[in-house]
């Protein structure tokens, strides 16, 4: 009986075998799946560190190849990149340090570097970069065209444009080129197919933004609230991000609540809106803070995070504060009005009004009762709008990566 069994068993799992074998060879005959040829073309600092944690760490995971494509690349990109196995290349402008690349010499540098490497696929991402990625991987017979609106004129083509902004024919231009876009809020998208500027056959989604992995940064504890309330406000030092409406709502604060505190991190920026740190003498009632690397360390000290942008695509600085769990108060523009839900997580106020968003400030000094459960609702409202795996399962649909 037992010799029996045991033959039993021995033939079911000669079977199993036999099954995995054929299995096994099935799979060593089928091709392997096609590696793809990425290549990313961005502005240096945020926009390429956005694209890297979340597109080229997925693209890399798969065994994909990517080009990164930027003026310039910090010493984070470029021990961030070597490490997934990207391959750089610079593209510095040629005389205006302000300026990415200049027009027609850019599109013809970036033309030659794409028909060396022979990307696949082409992202732009920008407002200069992205038309200036369109036009080369067209003329270089790119297969697959993506581009990454991450924010449109301040004036949004109603006013005079700065001189690092581009003109609605330009968008235009490159939107016509492009297989995919991305926004990184639908108030941009619904504008330009109002202004006819988005073709109406492409295919268009929206994002938020560059996403915030949540896995790695949790809720925060807030700091005790008997030691005086804290305010934080983290952005470039560039009057478009309303560093000055920030700065003169902390003053007028700060005469009808003493024991308040006022935090401004941020670093320079070379833009004729730009500040320099001495400028902020003129606002003893704001402590700046430096450039604000640390961003943990820097929202663990505050209760509020105050971002009173001009306008945005998607403002990382507010995904990253509501996933640490703090009350935001920010603009009611394109992209900030999408992080909050009003009176739940925070609350939104009229660009370029200082009056406005001191009194915002104070309202919420006057119920410190509520900041524990608006904190709560700030990390709930990440969970639900900015991970970063959502925003990384677009852009690989987008670039035709499953």
């Amino acid at each position: 009986r037992t010799r029996q069994c045991a033959g039993s068993v021995g033939r079911q799992g000669q079977r199993g075998i036999s099954d995995a074998w054929r299995a096994t060879a099935r799979a060593a005959a089928a091709p392997p799946p096609a590696v793809r040829r990425v290549a990313l073309v961005a502005p240096a600092g945020e926009p390429m560190r956005l694209l890297r944690d979340s597109l080229v760490r997925q693209l890399a995971a798969r065994r994909h190849r990517v080009l990164a494509i930027a003026p310039e690349f910090s010493g984070d990109d470029v021990a961030a990149l070597d490490e997934l196995g990207a391959e750089r290349a610079e593209l510095r402008p040629e005389s205006n340090a302000l300026k990415l690349f200049s027009d027609w010499k850019a599109v013809s540098a970036l033309k030659s570097v794409l028909s060396q490497w022979s990307p696949h696929v082409v992202l732009g991402c920008g407002p200069k970069t992205m038309v200036y990625a369109a036009l080369a991987a067209k003329s270089a017979g790119a297969e697959r065209i993506v581009l990454v609106v991450d924010g449109l004129p301040e004036q949004r083509f109603s006013g005079d444009l700065r001189a690092d902004e581009m003109p609605a024919w330009r968008y235009s231009q490159a939107l016509r080129a492009a297989d995919v876009a991305i926004f990184y809020n639908r108030d941009d998208m619904a504008l330009l197919k109002r202004l006819g500027i988005l073709p109406g056959t492409l295919a268009a989604h929206a994002v938020a933004g560059g996403g915030v992995d949540l896995k790695a940064n949790g809720l925060l504890p807030l700091p005790p609230l008997g030691e005086g309330l804290v305010f934080l406000m983290r952005a470039p030092l560039d009057r478009r991000k309303g560093v000055i409406e920030y700065c003169e709502a902390a003053c007028e604060l700060r005469a009808r609540a003493p024991n308040t505190r006022f935090l401004l991190a941020g670093p320079a920026v070379a833009a004729e809106t730009g500040i320099m740190p001495g400028d902020l003498a003129a606002y003893p009632a704001v402590e700046f803070v430096g450039a604000g690397d640390d961003i943990q360390a820097l929202l663990a000290r505050c209760h509020f995070f105050v971002y009173p942008s001009h306008a945005e695509g998607m403002p990382q600085p507010v995904l990253e504060a509501m996933a640490a769990g703090r009350p935001i108060i920010t603009s009611n523009t394109a992209g900030c009005r999408d992080t909050v839900d009003e009176r739940v997580n925070g609350c939104l106020v009229e660009p370029r009004n200082a009056k406005a968003l001191s009194l915002a400030m104070e309202s919420f000094l006057k119920r410190p009762d509520l900041i524990p459960s608006i904190a709560r609702a700030s990390r709930a409202k990440a969970e639900r709008f900015c991970d970063i795996e959502g925003v990384s399962r677009t852009l690989m649909t987008a670039v035709g990566v499953e």
